[in-house]
């Protein structure tokens, strides 16, 4: 397909800026962190361990994750009612607004999940389908399009940090976990990536001045764009972009395209401070994908001078935006090149803490930081996290994510002999009421847990030493006396 020549380079930002928008479901898993009994919860810390000896998932059913994220508004926010009409709330989005703002989505499929767990040791492989994309840009472009630009007359405002990265890519991974002494389990995962698409802002800079006295404008700009994925990018003679073409696409080739390799790395560690109080900690996803096929680079520079029709005239008159954007557009060079590049992955820092508070119900915090084109979004999440009927836990959750305090998590998990299931949400209330929510979040999945102990005994004698129910378990002295023993004949 083509598009009309008259949008020229509107087109191909117009294009990333959707796919952005629409390429699937940001990573929030702040209530399944310190659910260690479900085996799928090894993917968010890989120093978890299984208390059986197998763990099969069921392929495609393993885990599966949906999620949504806004730190700026959700729908109905962008709205207000008044006898039974809906308009735009702009002066209520425009609280809202942030330095910088995220909108992020991700769909994670698990395709193949295997665990095995031997003395110490824990064992798993893991393949993935992996979906996400984020879209960050600065509070100051939108305070031009509300307020106009006679907001910063004899200023220079900055609209930097409009970057996305959207990727499609799929996982292989091996992880291990040991458990190190009688207070430490550590845990690491290589993982193999084979990119499928991407796309991918590198630098993003523009800077805007208005004269105080004449009202004309100086724009300078520097934006460097990066694309994986089987198109053209049309150009006429004298280098403008015209258009972006796209033709048959081969399905069987592009899935199983493997020359975009990456790498990254998960690390984790889980700490008994006492018999009490557990701590836990994971780094996810320090990596990258290097992009060689259907790539193309596409570069904007370039600054000019724009004389206004007068004094008084902003950005709220539609002929007045019309003849700045084609001055911009005639002012900027477009290169397009074909050159590899690299994306980084946004990596997750997890930090979290457990108080057994009875027997049967803890009381646990979740920090999340997730580094996104250098920045750091945070969120944390109070739980009380509960085991029914020796098989049936459950955790419900309040959280602060996005710039809001309405998220209600909760979750339900099955894990015992045979046949183990997983449902998890930070956001509750956003299922039921999506328009009212900034984070949409869903996390299911099923499992086969083999070689399960069959009774308390065996649980004992194979448990894993963080366990908090494993009151008067001599696991502890046992383990500490082997490691006294073992130092003292090496000396």
């Amino acid at each position: 397909m083509s598009f009309p020549r008259r949008w020229e380079s509107v087109v191909f930002i117009a294009v990333i800026i959707l796919l952005s928008f629409y390429s699937g479901y940001s990573q929030q898993n702040n209530t399944f962190y310190l659910m260690h009994d479900v085996p799928q919860s090894n993917l968010l810390n890989p120093a978890v361990q299984i208390k059986c000896k197998w763990f099969v998932g069921i392929p495609v059913l393993t885990s599966t994750q949906l999620n949504y994220s806004n730190s700026t508004f959700s729908y109905n926010e962008l709205l207000s009612t008044s006898g039974g009409t809906s308009s735009l709330d702009m002066e209520s989005f425009y609280n809202n607004i942030k330095k910088t703002n995220l909108i992020s989505t991700e769909l994670h499929l698990d395709l193949l999940s295997i665990g095995y767990r031997r003395d110490d040791y824990y064992i798993n492989f893991n393949i993935a389908e992996k979906i996400n994309s984020g879209l960050t840009y600065p509070g100051s472009i939108l305070d031009l399009a509300w307020k106009g630009n006679t907001q910063f007359l004899g200023d220079t405002v900055e609209f930097n940090n409009l970057r996305t990265n959207t990727v499609y890519y799929r996982k292989y991974s091996l992880g291990v976990s040991k458990v190190w002494d009688a207070y430490n389990i550590f845990g690491v995962r290589a993982k193999l990536l084979f990119g499928k698409a991407n796309i991918y802002s590198g630098k993003s800079e523009m800077s805007l001045y208005t004269d105080p006295n004449t009202f004309n404008l100086e724009v300078d700009g520097d934006i460097n764009i990066n694309s994986s994925f089987p198109m053209t990018i049309n150009q006429n003679a004298d280098g403008n972009i015209t258009g972006i073409t796209t033709g048959d696409i081969d399905y069987v080739s592009f899935l199983m395209n493997g020359k975009n390799k990456g790498f990254a790395l998960d690390l984790g560690w889980i700490h008994k401070y006492n018999e009490d109080i557990t701590f836990s900690a994971s780094i996810l996803d320090l990596g990258f994908i290097r992009w060689k096929t259907d790539v193309n680079n596409v570069q904007l520079t370039g600054s000019f001078d724009y004389s206004g029709v007068g004094f008084g005239t902003g950005f709220d008159d539609a002929g007045y935006v019309l003849d700045i954007r084609d001055s911009l557009f005639n002012s900027y060079t477009q290169t397009v090149t074909q050159d590899k590049y690299y994306s980084w992955l946004p990596t997750q820092i997890y930090l979290g803490g457990m108080y057994q508070y009875m027997p049967k119900l803890g009381i646990g915090v979740v920090n999340r930081n997730v580094i996104y084109r250098n920045k750091l979004h945070s969120s944390i999440t109070l739980s009380a996290n509960t085991t029914l009927w020796n098989k049936l836990s459950g955790s419900l959750s309040w959280s602060y994510l996005n710039n809001t305090y309405k998220n209600v998590g909760l979750a339900l998990a099955w894990h015992g002999r045979g046949l183990q299931f997983h449902m998890v949400s930070d956001n509750l209330l956003g299922i039921i009421k999506p328009m009212d929510a900034r984070t949409l979040n869903l996390r299911f999945g099923f499992g086969l847990m083999l070689g399960c102990p069959k009774n308390k005994e065996e649980e004992m004698k194979m448990s894993n030493p963080y366990n908090s129910m494993n009151k008067g378990n001599c696991y502890w002295s046992k383990r500490m006396d082997k490691s006294y023993k073992k130092k003292k004949r090496k000396k």
